[in-house]
């Protein structure tokens, strides 16, 4: 009897696992909730989680199809009730784990208080305690403002936001950044205050009963962060400097520069064709054309500036001021390139800061940011000015050392980590401390070799019991 029962099973298992994979996945979306989802003029979804979701569904050899919602109290009822199975894009938050497994972050934005620019009398996050606050229903800003400290007035959506800030009904309002940006874009009385209210980070909710899809989708993830496909994502969605962005001024000016150089080719021009008019000398022309043309390069270098400006502006990262992500993955080949051909010689140092997500809980992401501003400061003082210093995640920082031996770079860690640990002083009950992972570029080194080897060490730093530098096997 037990060996009829064993034939049955081996019969009938790769039945099963044919009928497991044939599963037809249902992924909901929201309707209209730009730049992450939005039906487009093909009447196909799209939008930056769209995006992601097909390449990573790609990855994972799975079927789906989508069904549109257009709220997120909805779509949560959809999987209170085990109708949907994945979430393209959605906030990572504690009140949210009992319905959701959360693949590893695949973005984050900030969360803002919008303000009139003629409001002198806020300028900082104390200033609005007290005052009328617009948010919108269900959305994020109702947990980050608290109802006992600010005058809440809920609104549909942020154009409803928009219009009562501007007919003087709300003295402020909160949204998150990249879902308005584009439209305050048109609108030059509306400013966000200098520093953000929180930065959200988001990733793929699963269903439970899907459990088995959310270490394929963080493979999936970890590959396209490797290979660049996410950074291009991300800068297609939300960067503004895919294309030259100008203020009001700078466009006023190149608008005049052009009108100006036209202007200068047509009189030129007109002097030469009108020989039989005006008796102009060869020396006369000469002058007036060297005139014009000191005034073309003047006005070039200008514009170069404008240009270099922008493209700063692109690699920094908004909070911290150091460099970002995107500028961090060129930089990595660039200094593979010189080594595997010069042999210039660097070191890659990589930390995060211990115990980060206790201090976001206990003294909240404000205190949060200081620590990430207050340390970048450090660190950038601490380094020399052909070094590189990098955030490229919430928490987690790289160095690369130009030209510096690995017992050197090792001095420069501990510095560094002896300086935040004595330096950051926000709260005296706060103990700031990092965890460090140091290692050497070798032959045939790629981005992702030097990165896992770095990472590696820290988190042997880490369970070494933190606050120290550990490069290979070698702890200090």
């Amino acid at each position: 009897m037990k060996k009829i029962l064993l034939v049955t099973f081996l019969l009938l298992f790769p039945s099963f696992l044919l009928s497991y994979n044939e599963k037809v996945y249902k992924v909901v979306i929201r309707k209209d909730w730009k730049p992450y989802y939005f039906i487009n003029k093909n009447g196909k979804p799209d939008g930056f989680a769209i995006e992601l979701f097909e390449k990573v569904a790609k990855k994972a050899k799975i079927k789906y199809k989508y069904i549109i919602i257009d709220d997120l109290k909805e779509i949560m009822s959809f999987f209170k009730d085990e109708k949907v199975d994945i979430l393209p894009s959605i906030g990572i938050s504690s009140n949210r784990k009992d319905l959701f497994l959360f693949t590893q972050p695949t973005d984050s934005f900030l969360v803002n208080i919008y303000k009139n620019k003629s409001s002198k009398n806020i300028s900082d996050l104390k200033d609005i305690k007290g005052k009328s606050i617009g948010l919108v229903v269900d959305n994020i800003c109702g947990q980050l403002i608290d109802k006992n400290l600010y005058n809440r007035y809920f609104y549909h959506n942020y154009n409803d936001l928009i219009t009562a800030l501007n007919n003087g009904q709300i003295d402020a309002f909160c949204y998150p950044k990249p879902l308005i940006e584009r439209k305050l874009d048109l609108n030059e009385n509306i400013v966000s205050l200098n520093k953000s209210l929180k930065e959200i980070k988001r990733a793929i909710g699963i269903s439970k009963q899907n459990f088995h899809l959310l270490p394929i989708f963080n493979d999936a993830l970890t590959e396209l962060k490797l290979t660049g496909e996410l950074d291009n994502l991300t800068e297609k969605w939300f960067d503004k400097h895919n294309y030259i962005e100008l203020t009001k001024n700078e466009t006023i000016f190149l608008i005049l520069s052009f009108i100006g150089i036209s202007f200068t080719i047509l009189v030129v021009i007109f002097y030469i064709l009108s020989k039989k008019r005006w008796l102009v000398t060869k020396d006369m022309l000469e002058e007036e054309i060297r005139k014009k043309t000191n005034a073309l390069m003047i006005q070039n270098k200008r514009l170069k500036n404008i240009h270099r400006k922008l493209k700063e502006q692109s690699n920094i990262d908004p909070l911290t001021k150091v460099y970002n992500r995107k500028f961090y993955n060129e930089k990595i080949k660039e200094l593979l390139s010189l080594y595997n051909r010069y042999e210039n010689t660097f070191t890659y140092l990589m930390f995060d800061i211990d115990d980060f997500k206790k201090i976001n809980d206990i003294y909240g992401h404000i205190i949060g940011d200081e620590v990430l501003i207050k340390l970048s400061n450090i660190v950038s003082e601490k380094i020399r000015i052909n070094d590189y210093f990098f955030r490229i995640g919430g928490e987690e920082f790289v160095i690369l050392l130009s030209d510096t031996s690995l017992e050197e770079s090792k001095t420069v860690a501990c510095k560094i980590k002896d300086s935040i640990s004595e330096e950051i002083k926000i709260l005296d009950s706060l103990k700031v401390t990092i965890s460090v992972g140091l290692t050497e570029v070798k032959k045939d080194d790629v981005e992702e070799s030097i990165y896992k080897r770095a990472d590696k060490n820290m988190y042997k730093a880490k369970n070494s019991g933190k606050n120290r530098v550990i490069c290979e096997d070698d702890s200090l």
